[in-house]
């Protein structure tokens, strides 16, 4: 890091009768002098020289711009009379300064631009709190004659220039002509804004050279209106002139800190990693303390995203070997804990949904076996249907087909019959050759018995009963055998 170093120039006693006495001066550069070199502030190696002449201040500018190195910041501050001779060339006057002879005796803003461009700096900073010559408003002393051109003098690479005023306003100093321990208004904010941090506008810890300007421009103007401060720079990057030393975290960090609302604290870590971003060494060590009690936060989302960004920083805390065992252990049942609900709450769906399965199986089982349930018996229905119709067919045809006759008989036969009626004779086929008994010696056939629709265990009571003790067999049943009536009256006759 490279040197801090300012030279401050006050001259408010003057030889020459003919420059008024200042009061001023002498009170800027202190109170300037006194923030620039607190170590907690600026840091300055500050130099102050006051009422001194034109040849010892002009070797002291010189020894201040020489054997600089580029990363050094230097700051050249001279508060009194700015004077220009008959060409326009301005000079800053010092104790013995004539105005007669102002190329001899003055300051001149051309050998002040010379040293400044042999400077190996790259941040040079020039302020000019000069009073010039010329109208006296009310109230007021004047510190700036019109005309001036005090920026067009002092232009270059690495330089920054603050003026109380430019070429066409004045500057003023407050209330007396005469007096003491009246400062000026421009000088006064300067160090107002540095001492109590109020010019650190964006709130990262550091004042900026362009946070000074705009911080003192704004309040010199509120006061004094016809007082226009004006700055011209011509640097790379931002040039840091003061840390805020009251700084604290913005009021919106600390109430969502406080907040009870995790979502709040929650969101306060993203501004906290801004601050940490671009505060400086105290505004990050802060932010740091901050994230580690929300490190310990009763949210774990908050805790954890708190513990991430202290990682990601290269800053997290250390954590003893048994704390973080026990965390495992208490993460790691947590876990389990939730496995096993889930585990559970996949069973029971898993059963519920094999259950609804299982019953809309069963559902469509019994659904087709209801279809083809359905299906068979109006297929069976369609088949005895038509069996009926063929047998009803065949039953008219052999009805109406001339009778058979029995082969060992002649007799004629009912075309249903397996047996003749009056020979006994088996229309079947006899294994054993032989004629079978006549009718009444033996009983029927119990599959022709149950054909023609008699009740098999009355026909067998009826042909086990001898022949003398049975009764004549119903007309309508031997009509139903199909005898002819000559037949049945023939039966009737011999029972």
């Amino acid at each position: 890091m490279g040197r801090r170093s300012a030279l401050l120039i006050a001259t408010y006693d003057y030889q020459d009768a003919g420059l008024r006495q200042l009061a001023a001066p002498a009170h800027d550069a202190e109170a300037l002098a006194t923030v620039l070199r607190d170590p907690e502030i600026a840091g300055f190696d500050v130099t102050t020289l006051v009422n001194k002449p034109l040849q010892q201040v002009g070797e002291a500018i010189g020894d201040f711009y020489r054997e600089r190195r580029r990363d050094d910041l230097t700051l050249l501050y001279f508060t009194g009379h700015g004077l220009k001779d008959d060409d326009g060339r301005l000079y800053l006057a010092m104790t013995n300064t004539r105005r007669d002879s102002l190329l001899f005796t003055g300051l001149s803003a051309e050998q002040i631009d010379r040293a400044m461009e042999g400077c190996s700096s790259r941040q040079k900073v020039l302020i000019l709190d000069c009073c010039y010559s010329g109208a006296f408003p009310a109230g007021h002393l004047a510190k700036a004659d019109t005309a001036v051109h005090t920026l067009e003098r002092f232009q270059g690479r690495g330089r920054t220039v603050l003026t109380a005023s430019d070429s066409t306003q004045y500057s003023f100093e407050g209330g007396q002509a005469h007096g003491e321990a009246v400062q000026s208004v421009f000088t006064r904010y300067l160090v107002a804004g540095l001492r109590d941090g109020s010019a650190d506008l964006d709130g990262d810890g550091d004042i900026t050279l362009d946070e000074l300007y705009s911080y003192v421009h704004d309040r010199v103007v509120e006061e004094r209106p016809q007082q226009r401060p004006k700055k011209q720079d011509n640097v790379e990057g931002r040039t840091v002139i003061a840390r805020n030393i009251n700084w604290t975290l913005p009021v919106h960090l600390r109430n969502a800190i406080a907040s009870p609302i995790a979502k709040d604290r929650l969101g306060a870590l993203d501004g906290l990693a801004h601050l940490h971003r671009v505060g400086n060494e105290a505004v990050r060590g802060v932010v740091q303390e901050e994230v580690r009690r929300l490190a310990d936060d009763d949210s774990k989302v908050v805790s954890a995203a708190a513990v991430e960004r202290l990682r990601s920083s290269g800053s997290a805390p250390a954590v003893p070997v048994a704390t973080v065992l026990r965390d495992a252990r208490t993460e790691a049942a947590a876990v389990l804990t939730r496995a096993e609900a889930e585990a559970a709450r996949i069973r029971k769906a898993a059963v519920e949904h094999g259950a609804t399965l299982i019953a809309a199986a069963r559902a469509n089982a019994n659904e087709e076996a209801d279809h083809i349930l359905q299906r068979a018996r109006a297929e069976a229905e369609h088949l005895l249907g038509q069996a009926r119709a063929q047998a009803a067919v065949e039953t008219v045809r052999l009805r109406t087909h001339e009778p058979a006759r029995c082969e060992s008989c002649s007799s004629a036969l009912d075309p249903l019959d397996t047996f003749c009626g009056e020979c006994g004779f088996s229309l079947l086929g006899n294994e054993a050759g032989q004629q079978q008994p006549p009718p009444g010696e033996e009983r029927l056939h119990y599959f022709e018995i149950a054909r023609r629709g008699y009740d098999p265990d009355q026909v067998a009571r009826y042909l086990a009963t001898p022949k003398e003790q049975r009764g004549p067999i119903p007309t309508f049943d031997l009509v139903r055998r199909g005898y002819n009536r000559a037949q049945v009256d023939e039966h009737i006759r011999q029972s």
